[in-house]
């Protein structure tokens, strides 16, 4: 299934470019393309993906979560938690300076679509949809286990146990006229997979919807408009995270 989605940069409305995206995020019954505007896609067609590592890994952790203030663990956490929230203002401002009309809300719901169609391309061993959507290395760790598995699976989100939402803004200056963005999103969704073998067999129970919850790191080169944001990784969910979900 393939979805159209554009990009607004400078005050411009950018060419429309087809994305894949999954039929049932926009309710369709059959293939077909649907103009879904959004603000991260590129002005042009052509792109050369260059990879820069992660810029951070830190997630906030809630208050409740930290150790006391008055431990010396407690004081270097708050002292983290105060570096990396000014770095998160600092990295929003630049986020808006370069990308306008960029909005926090709507990049967290169309990063959550862009990962079910993600999930979607890899039960189905589709590597074509992969590498247009992820970078290099991760598309090609995706399709070593689609290698290794030798099975094709059918993909089913269930509902969101929580809305998407943005963890993590970082911005990094690489050179004079080239900074890269970075979001961190957190999925929290119960999904069904299953082996597409039995896609036609009558079961007589429906499998049970298992809760997955995923930081999925989002990244591009915000000063160049024909940086398409992309998939960069996936991220261990945070011990105080596994915890309440317990």
């Amino acid at each position: 299934m393939a979805s159209v989605i554009g990009l607004r940069f400078s005050g411009q409305r950018a060419p429309l470019l087809l994305r894949p995206v999954a039929t049932r995020v926009y309710g369709l019954s059959t293939t077909k393309q649907t103009a879904v505007r959004h603000y991260s896609q590129p002005r042009h067609d052509h792109f050369a993906i260059n990879e820069y590592g992660l810029i951070s890994t830190h997630v906030p952790v809630p208050w409740r979560h930290r150790p006391s203030i008055f431990s010396r663990a407690g004081v270097e956490s708050a002292r983290i938690h105060f570096v990396e929230t000014l770095r998160g203002w600092f990295s929003y401002a630049t986020m808006m300076y370069h990308l306008s009309g960029w909005r926090k809300g709507a990049f967290a719901t169309q990063a959550e679509a862009l990962c079910e169609a993600m999930n979607e391309a890899f039960a189905e061993g589709d590597v074509k949809t992969l590498n247009a959507m992820c970078f290099p290395s991760m598309a090609g760790n995706l399709k070593n286990d689609i290698k290794r598995r030798k099975a094709t699976l059918d993909w089913r989100k269930v509902r969101s146990v929580t809305p998407p939402k943005i963890v993590q803004i970082t911005c990094g200056r690489l050179a004079t006229d080239m900074t890269i963005g970075q979001v961190i999103v957190r999925i929290d969704q119960e999904q069904i997979v299953t082996p597409a073998s039995t896609r036609s067999s009558a079961s007589r129970s429906s499998p049970k919807p298992v809760r997955v919850t995923e930081y999925i790191v989002f990244q591009r080169l915000i000063t160049d408009p024909a940086s398409p944001w992309r998939i960069f990784c996936k991220i261990g969910v945070p011990k105080w995270d596994q915890a309440i979900q317990k």
